[in-house]
């Protein structure tokens, strides 16, 4: 499972970690499980608490941990677990007379750890706190990002693009880095690979569907060789979350459904501003 590396076209446009978009909020840096190769040759201390990392929440004035922190320790601690996994994976596969038993069970081995790995890493982003450094986009410039996101991740599935309306001087506040990984997921809920019949239909139209106008984005998959990865895996399934998140923090809401096996939807709303 990968974690969006096709995310140049539209993630290029957002503001580098640690800096400030149009709204003047940093991002915040996220803390992931530490990869346990980089370990091997490395001392690791848990982290120290600092002043720091202790706020005082207004109703009771009593200091408390922050989630970050807490998130850091278990980090830390996973990061440990998994140094020792590697190592035997490794002993294993290194053995000068191993047999080829041993071969495939260090690759599954390998294998199960990476898979829980990147899922450890999804499932703290969804309880980390998340900042989003805002900028505005023209309704033109989010479209043409996603949709050149879907052809990179889609892989020379055919892609038909139909817009619906006038456009012009309509905008989205977006953070697009964030956005553009939360597409990625969404992705990849709807299908994990599409076959050699699928083709791939991207309407875009204003919807009324609240009190404000919204973007809608709407993803039609048809004929997917295979069924969506949310119900085969649970890392999907948090990915999705994530998803939803981040979506839900631009104001917006992210949806899908299927109609029988062949055919499922993908629908993203965002609010529209001047």
């Amino acid at each position: 499972m990968t974690t969006g590396s096709n995310l140049p076209p539209f993630a290029k446009l957002g503001t580098p970690r640690g800096e400030t978009g149009d709204s003047g909020i940093a991002e915040d840096t996220p803390r992931d499980v530490p990869a346990a190769r980089e370990r091997r040759n490395n001392g690791h201390q848990p982290p120290a608490t600092r002043a720091a990392d202790v706020v005082v929440t207004p109703e009771s004035g009593v200091p408390v941990l922050v989630q970050e922190k807490i998130l850091a320790e278990i980090s830390h601690e996973l990061g440990n677990f998994f140094h020792k996994l590697y190592y035997w994976s490794d002993y294993l596969k290194e053995r000068p007379t191993r047999r080829n038993a041993d071969s495939t069970a260090a690759q599954m081995l390998e294998r199960t750890i990476k898979n829980l790995e990147e899922f450890l890493n999804v499932s703290l982003d969804y309880f980390r706190p998340t900042q989003l450094s805002f900028m505005h986009m023209t309704v033109a410039e989010v479209v043409e990002g996603l949709v050149c996101q879907a052809r990179s991740q889609l892989n020379g599935t055919p892609i038909t693009v139909a817009q619906e309306g006038e456009w012009k001087g309509q905008g989205v506040m977006v953070d697009p880095s964030h956005l553009s990984r939360a597409f990625a997921f969404a992705l990849r809920h709807v299908t994990k690979q599409v076959g050699a019949d699928s083709d791939v239909a991207i309407r875009i139209a204003q919807s009324a569907r609240r009190d404000a106008a919204d973007l809608e984005i709407a993803l039609e998959l048809h004929q997917p060789n295979e069924a969506s990865p949310l119900f085969r895996a649970s890392e999907a399934g948090m990915e999705w979350a994530v998803a939803q998140k981040i979506v839900a923090l631009h104001g917006g809401d992210l949806l899908a459904d299927a109609q029988g096996t062949n055919e499922k939807t993908l629908r993203i709303f965002l609010p529209l501003c001047p």
